[in-house]
C-alpha cells in the first residue's frame, strides 16, 4: 500500500449504517464486538482498574520514603517489587491503555470513517492485554516481579510482558492505518485534526519502540529460563528490571505524552472559539517531537570506555532539543488563545495542566542531561540520573499524560458515553491533578539535588531529615491525586446514570466527530460535511453565521 498525501478516493462514509453492523444486546455483543467504541471503552475501563492498582503501589512507596531508616511499610521484600510494579503498571498498564481507548474511539470519528482499521485485530488486541495484563499482576502477586524469589513467577512476569507489548504494538498499528488510510475524500494528511495526528505519530513511535523492547524482553525470558547468571545479559533475574527501564528515561519517556499534545492541540480552538494557529506547523512540531522521543540509540550507559562522553553526547543533544518543538506548540497555542476569546470549560483546564507539567518535566530533563548545572550544585563528579530528579522527570511526563487523557474523556463523553460529564466536578478534578502532580512531583526534584537515590531508602545523617520531610510532601501529593482518582470515577458514574442528552455538539467542536450522534450510531455517519480544511465544522458554522446575518 502506498501512503499518500490524499484520501483513498474509494473511502466515503455510508450514507445508512450498515445492517452487519448493529450490535447485538448482551455480553456477547462485548466479547465479540468489532466496533471501535466499544473496544475503545474497554481499554479505557481496564486502565482506570490497573490506575486504582498502580496508584496503590505508588503511595506505598512514597509511604516507605518518609523513615529513610528502615522499610518497614511493606517491608524490604516487597519494596523492590512494588517500586518496579508502579512504574511499569503507570506506562503500560494506565498510560498507554488508556491512550489507546480514547485513539481506538474517537480517531475513526475525526477522520470520517465509518470503522477503525482491522476491526478484528484491534479486538483481540484488547483481549490479549487483559489476559497479559492479568498475569503480569498475578506474577507480581507471587514476588514474580523483576529481582524477585519466585523463579516461576519472574518467567510468568516476561511472558505477561511479552504479550502486553505484542497488544499494544497491535492496537497502534490498527490506529495508525486509520489515519492513514481510512480517511474520507477531502481529508488529507494536512487537514488531519491534531489528535488523529499525535495518534498516527504515537502509533508510528511505539511501533519501533516497543518492538525494540520485545526483543529485549524475549532474550531476557531465554536469560531467566536457560542462561542463569550467564545469560545474554548476565545476572539472571537481578539485571532484568535494569534492561526495560530506559524506557522510563529521558528522552524515550517523553513518548506516552504524544497523544497529549493532539489533545491540547484539539481543544485550544475550540475553547477560543478560533481556528488553531498555523496547523501544520503544529503538525510538524508534533512529528519533531515524537522522533526526538525515539531516544533508545541515545540513551546514555551501552558501551562507555574511555571516552564516555562521546556515548552521552547524542542523549545529551536529543534530550535539550525536545524541548523546541514542546516549547513551538505552546508559543501556538497562545497566539491561538490571544486571537479568540477564551471559555474556561473543564477540558481546557485538563489542557492547560497537562501541558504545563509536561513543559516541567521536558525542562527538568534537558537539566539533568547539562551535567555543569549538578556540578555546580554539589561539586564535581555529580550527576542527577539516577537520583529522585529522574524520577520526577518520568512523574510528571507520566502524569500529564494522565491528566490529558482524562481530560479527552472529559471532553469526548458525549461520544464515549452518550453523556456530558457534569463541569463542576469536572473542574475540580483538573484542579486536584494539577495540585498532586506539582506535591508529588517538585518534592522529588529537589531531593534528587540533595542526592537522593531513585530506588535507595538510606542517606547520609545531613540530608535525611531534609528529604524525609520532602518525602512527606510528595506522599501527601499522592493521597491528591488519589483523592482526584476517586473524584473522576465518581464523575464518570453520576455521568453514565444521568438522563440529560448532551446533544451532538455541545462544546462547538471543529472536527468531524462533532457532526454524528451522541453517542454515534453502528457505522459512526449518516453523512458527512464537506471537508476542505482542518476545520470544517467551524468553516461550515461560520458560512452558517455569515449567511444569516
Amino acid at each position: 500500500m502506498t501512503v499518500t498525501e490524499d484520501a483513498p478516493a474509494a473511502v466515503s462514509a455510508p450514507s445508512e449504517p450498515p445492517a452487519a453492523s448493529q450490535a447485538t444486546p448482551g455480553l456477547a455483543a462485548i466479547l465479540g464486538t468489532g466496533d471501535h467504541k466499544v473496544v475503545g471503552r474497554l481499554w479505557i475501563m481496564a486502565a482506570l482498574i490497573h490506575a486504582l492498582l498502580a496508584g496503590i503501589g505508588a503511595v506505598l512507596v512514597a509511604a516507605e520514603r518518609i523513615d529513610l531508616a528502615s522499610l518497614d511499610v511493606i517491608g524490604s521484600e516487597w519494596f523492590a517489587q512494588v517500586y518496579t510494579y508502579r512504574s511499569l503498571a503507570a506506562g503500560f498498564l494506565v498510560i498507554m491503555p488508556l491512550t489507546i481507548g480514547l485513539a481506538t474511539a474517537i480517531v475513526p470519528l475525526q477522520v470520517g470513517a465509518s470503522t477503525l482499521a482491522f476491526p478484528r485485530a484491534a479486538a483481540a488486541s484488547f483481549w490479549a492485554f487483559l489476559l497479559g495484563s492479568g498475569l503480569l499482576v498475578g506474577a507480581y502477586s507471587i514476588k514474580g516481579g523483576p529481582g524477585g524469589t519466585d523463579v516461576d513467577g519472574v518467567r510468568l512476569f516476561v511472558v505477561a510482558l511479552a504479550l502486553v507489548l505484542v497488544a499494544e504494538v497491535l492496537a497502534w498499528i490498527c490506529i495508525a492505518t486509520t489515519v492513514i488510510a481510512v480517511r474520507i475524500p477531502g481529508m488529507s494528511l494536512a487537514r488531519t485534526p491534531l489528535f488523529a495526528w499525535a495518534a498516527l505519530v504515537a502509533g508510528a513511535v511505539w511501533t519501533i519502540v516497543l518492538s525494540v523492547l520485545g526483543g529485549i524482553v524475549v532474550l531476557a525470558y531465554l536469560d531467566v529460563r536457560y542462561g542463569g547468571g550467564n545469560g545474554f545479559f548476565g545476572g539472571g533475574d537481578s539485571t532484568l528490571y535494569a534492561r526495560i527501564a530506559w524506557v522510563y528515561d529521558t528522552p524515550t519517556v517523553y513518548a506516552f505524552a504524544i497523544p497529549a499534545l493532539g489533545f491540547v492541540g484539539s481543544i485550544v480552538p475550540v475553547f477560543t472559539g478560533t481556528r488553531h494557529e498555523r496547523h501544520r506547523i503544529a503538525q510538524g512540531l508534533i512529528g519533531a517531537f515524537g522522533a526526538l522521543s525515539v531516544g533508545v540509540w541515545a540513551m546514555p550507559g551501552f558501551g562507555q570506555n574511555a571516552y564516555p562522553w562521546l556515548y552521552e553526547a547524542p542523549w545529551v543533544g536529543v534530550s535539550v532539543a525536545i524541548v523546541v518543538p514542546l516549547l513551538g506548540l505552546l508559543g501556538l497555542w497562545a497566539l491561538t488563545a490571544a486571537r479568540g476569546s477564551v471559555r474556561l470549560s473543564s477540558p481546557l483546564l485538563f489542557g492547560v495542566a497537562s501541558a504545563l507539567m509536561l513543559l516541567v518535566g521536558v525542562l527538568a530533563g534537558a537539566v539533568q542531561a547539562i551535567k555543569p548545572v549538578k556540578t555546580i550544585v554539589e561539586g564535581p563528579g555529580t550527576s542527577l540520573f539516577g537520583t529522585t530528579w529522574t524520577t520526577a522527570i518520568t512523574d510528571y511526563v507520566i502524569l500529564a499524560a494522565l491528566i490529558a487523557a482524562l481530560g479527552g474523556v472529559v471532553y469526548w463523553s458525549p461520544k464515549l458515553l452518550g453523556r456530558t460529564m457534569a463541569e463542576a466536578p469536572a473542574r475540580a478534578v483538573a484542579l486536584l491533578l494539577l495540585a498532586g502532580t506539582v506535591l508529588w512531583s517538585f518534592p522529588d526534584l529537589v531531593a534528587g539535588l540533595l542526592g537522593q537515590s531513585a530506588g535507595a531508602s538510606g542517606l547520609p545523617a545531613d540530608n535525611r531529615s531534609t528529604i524525609e520531610a520532602l518525602n512527606t510532601a510528595s506522599t501527601i501529593g499522592g493521597a491528591i491525586l488519589a483523592l482526584a482518582g476517586v473524584g473522576f470515577v465518581i464523575a464518570v458514574l453520576r455521568a453514565v446514570r444521568s438522563d440529560a442528552v448532551p446533544g451532538d455538539d455541545p462544546w462547538s467542536g471543529h472536527t468531524l466527530e462533532w457532526a454524528t450522534s451522541s453517542p454515534p450510531p453502528a457505522g459512526n455517519f449518516s453523512s458527512l460535511p464537506t471537508v476542505a480544511s482542518e476545520a470544517p465544522l467551524y468553516d461550515a458554522r461560520h458560512r452558517t453565521e455569515e449567511g444569516t446575518a
